[in-house]
């Protein structure tokens, strides 16, 4: 069965899917891009028991990121709590959120304007990618009405691309989604990403 949508809707609908489809898959292969950047050498990121724990001991043996599962298993939040905010990647003692995003003063219900270093900071650049993946998560939570006007949905898919490029990691994917229609929305499908966003608003809420 196939739902009817209103244009506001469907556009919805496609960006429920990027952020919960799309944005872990993204957050995944720069987390593991970050560690085998780091500690490659000694120990790259192979998603075993024993390198998981290697991320827990280098966190202080604390961490709410879920260490026993796979990394592919992690959701947005603990991505985040694993890259911006993880003590393993954190410099002079300071997270790249700190580091890099707080610095810049942006209010928390706005994007940044560019996620790519003005200095070439590669590490500026995953800290700003990531925070603005970030972002646009919440902002899709905090929507009051399952709808999503076009212009906020250009704008909102256009953050996301530019965020994806500046970590490396392909955009077709995003493209796709942006021209599904709504025959690509059974109501299985619907029932589906309307779980996800609730899950993501339960976590950010409580």
């Amino acid at each position: 069965m196939v739902r009817q949508f209103r244009d506001g809707q469907l556009n919805y609908f496609k960006f429920s899917s990027i952020v919960t489809d799309e944005f872990p898959k993204a957050l995944c292969k720069s987390f593991k891009f970050m560690w085998n950047n780091k500690f490659g050498t000694a120990q790259p990121w192979d998603d075993s028991e024993a390198v998981r724990k290697s991320f827990l001991a280098k966190e202080g043996g604390r961490t709410e990121v879920p260490t026993h599962k796979s990394y592919q298993q992690w959701d947005c939040t603990a991505l985040f709590k694993a890259t911006i905010y993880a003590q393993c990647f954190a410099i002079h003692h300071r997270t790249l959120s700190d580091l890099y995003v707080k610095p810049r003063g942006v209010p928390p219900d706005s994007f940044h304007t560019s996620v790519v270093s003005p200095s070439g900071n590669n590490a500026e650049t995953f800290a700003l990618a990531i925070d603005q993946l970030r972002r646009l998560r919440n902002f899709h939570c905090h929507l009051a009405r399952s709808e999503m006007d076009k212009t906020t949905f250009d704008q909102c898919v256009q953050r996301a691309k530019d965020a994806f490029n500046a970590l490396g990691v392909n955009t077709d994917q995003i493209d796709e989604v942006g021209g599904l229609t709504e025959s690509h929305f059974p109501t299985n499908e619907v029932a589906r990403l309307e779980r996800e966003i609730q899950y993501m608003r339960f976590v950010l809420f409580g």
